[in-house]
């Protein structure tokens, strides 16, 4: 198994991060990257996977914190990126839900770190909440098409996954897809039940996203890495597969996209 969004650099970790990352690699966990959301969380995940030989580490700002991308934290940002143990850029993105950051400076913090990947030829970690249209516009009119990446914790429609499939993206589910039952009241299956039927299993990541969302039936407690088998049991389920099966397709997802 390859957890392919945590943040065990994270507080919630400082008491027991050794002990979480012996407890993943102990029970067959093969990788970890761990994804840096702001300067200081993206030098401590490269610091992690520095010392790590199967952690690995993204760096990028996220748009909550967008404010704070300038020409020096792009340029700290850029510096990470050429480590070899720091395999993609990101969490960056959009998140029109919370808002903590004006969307246009969003937009803006966003297109700038797309800048940096393409001139790094290293792959994109996306974070997005309710703001897919402005995302899939900006990545369409971009001077590239080539993109490589994941759209992280993903929990839309088809007709969305479509569209980032058809831009060259990888789709990673989290614990989210575990909240939902079977059959809803009406009777048919949840949407995202449909999304990940259909996505082509060469293109789903499995995440965590720990120490948050921890999947059923974990709900409640602190997520962590060993808990991203959960997703993928999910995943197999839905898609009336083995866990085995699922397990090796998304590692295999993983390795060949982030080069690990």
């Amino acid at each position: 198994m390859i957890d392919t969004h945590a943040h065990i650099d994270f507080k919630e970790f400082n008491d027991d991060r050794e002990e979480v990352i012996k407890r993943f690699f102990d029970n067959g966990g093969e990788k970890i990257i761990n994804v840096g959301c702001d300067l200081k969380s993206s030098v401590r995940s490269y610091e992690l996977a520095k010392n790590n030989e199967n952690i690995f580490a993204s760096a990028g700002i996220h748009p909550h914190d967008a404010d704070t991308v300038d020409k020096n934290s792009l340029k700290k940002i850029e510096e990470l990126v050429q480590h070899y143990k720091v395999i993609a850029v990101g969490e960056i993105g959009l998140d029109y839900f919370r808002n903590l950051s004006p969307q246009e400076k969003q937009i803006e913090a966003f297109r700038l770190q797309l800048e940096l990947a393409e001139n790094h030829n290293i792959p994109l970690i996306i974070h997005c909440r309710d703001a897919y249209n402005d995302l899939i516009d900006i990545l369409k009119n971009y001077k590239t098409s080539n993109w490589q990446g994941v759209i992280h914790c993903f929990a839309a429609s088809w007709k969305i996954a479509e569209e980032f499939l058809e831009l060259g993206f990888y789709i990673g589910f989290t614990g989210i897809i575990t909240y939902y039952k079977d059959k809803s009241k009406l009777g048919s299956e949840p949407e995202i039940y449909n999304t990940i039927k259909n996505t082509p299993l060469d293109r789903i990541l499995i995440e965590t996203d720990c120490p948050y969302i921890s999947p059923v039936p974990k709900r409640g407690e602190r997520n962590e890495p060993l808990f991203v088998k959960y997703v993928a049991e999910k995943i197999a389920h839905i898609r009336k597969a083995s866990f085995e099966k699922i397990k090796k397709a998304t590692s295999e997802n993983a390795k060949k996209l982030f080069k690990i």
